[in-house]
């Protein structure tokens, strides 16, 4: 069974994140694909194993409920009901072991900060800069710098800019990709924010989306500032990033990001 080509699919739907129209047809598969569902069942045990937080302790329980068997104790309400759970949790273990290290890789390579990060993270295309001499544009040399990956030299020139210059914005904008890209996500941070306040049509949204990004590569997930920008982000259906926001919202909170961290 091929785990990994449903798994993303499997998680959004049972985190409520998948489109309607993507839902309904997920449905519709589900009866016709074997493997789908086999794929939703074990990721449901699997989770269930997590939450209820049976590992620890399953092997001690399930000698001990074999004892009990062993012993046949006369019927009662409790041992009715006993073969049902041992049932169910036999089958958790065997979740337990067939996706064990299969659970901790997977979700490594999609949920941690470091995968989230890569997946969502884009650095501006030449194409979008304004071309022309340093003359005609003062950022031309920050922008050159960033073509060639020169990111300390980027990141210093697009420093120089004040906030009563011309395009500082802008200027705020590459700064703070080029911060990103050394790690330098506090000084990223700034810049970023610098950018939203001026509030230019052209590079707010994209700086909010980016701001919300260095919060990630950063391990900052858990921080205030980051939770309220992300819901107000993911909850803006006009948002250019909106989309995007969701899914980001919808891994955070995934069963498969608590295994990765």
């Amino acid at each position: 069974m091929d785990v990994e080509r449903y798994m993303e699919r499997v998680e959004q739907y049972t985190l409520g994140t998948m489109p309607p129209a993507e839902r309904a047809a997920f449905e519709a598969e589900l009866a016709t694909n074997t493997e789908l569902r086999d794929t939703l069942d074990l990721y449901r045990l699997g989770q269930e194993v997590i939450e209820q937080g049976v590992e620890a302790s399953l092997r001690s329980k399930m000698q001990g409920w074999a004892a009990a068997e062993t012993a046949a104790p006369p019927m009662t309400v409790s041992r009715v009901n006993l073969r049902p759970m041992w049932i169910r949790l036999a089958a958790a273990a065997s979740v337990v072991l067939v996706l064990g290290w299969f659970s901790v890789q997977w979700s490594s390579r999609n949920y941690s900060n470091e995968a989230l990060f890569a997946g969502q993270y884009a650095t501006p295309e030449a194409s979008t800069f304004r071309s022309g001499t340093a003359m005609e544009n003062p950022l031309e040399p920050g922008f050159i710098a960033l073509e060639d990956k020169q990111w300390k030299a980027a990141e210093d020139f697009f420093k120089k800019f004040s906030p009563d210059q011309e395009r500082y914005a802008e200027a705020q904008y590459y700064l703070g990709h080029a911060a990103l890209q050394l790690g330098h996500y506090d000084l990223a941070k700034d810049a970023f924010q610098s950018c939203i306040r001026k509030n230019e049509v052209k590079f707010s949204e994209k700086a909010q989306w980016n701001l919300l990004l260095t919060y990630v590569a950063a391990g900052e997930t858990d921080d205030a500032d980051f939770r309220q920008l992300l819901d107000a982000i993911r909850n803006d259906q006009g948002h250019s990033y909106q989309r995007e926001a969701q899914a980001l919202y919808g891994k955070l909170g995934s069963f498969w990001r608590r295994i990765a961290e």
